[in-house]
């Protein structure tokens, strides 16, 4: 599926591009550090719109709005000073 994805912060002209993961319970997420300027901006239920490349470059990239299901820290499952981004794109509009 998606390899990476991004989206524009508040300021124009700033992305933020990230790696997508997924884990035994968590199929669609993203990690960020702690003190990211990401973390400001977003909120659990947010819907942002949303740039996903795949692994593949030859394939051009999608733009998808995609739903923030919440918003952990990650320390506890192993992934010291950084939080879990829970993405959703299937659901979005319902």
């Amino acid at each position: 599926m998606y390899f990476s994805a991004e989206f524009q912060l508040g300021n124009p002209g700033i992305y933020y591009q990230f790696k997508l993961r997924e884990n035994e319970s968590e199929p669609f997420f993203a990690l960020v550090t702690k003190n990211s300027t990401a973390l400001q901006t977003l909120r659990s239920g947010d819907l942002v719109p949303m740039i996903f490349h795949y692994q593949d470059k030859t394939i051009p990239a999608v733009h998808k709005t995609t739903r923030i299901k919440y918003i952990l820290d990650g320390t506890p499952i192993g992934f010291k000073d950084h939080f879990m981004i829970g993405l959703d794109i299937d659901r979005v509009g319902e």
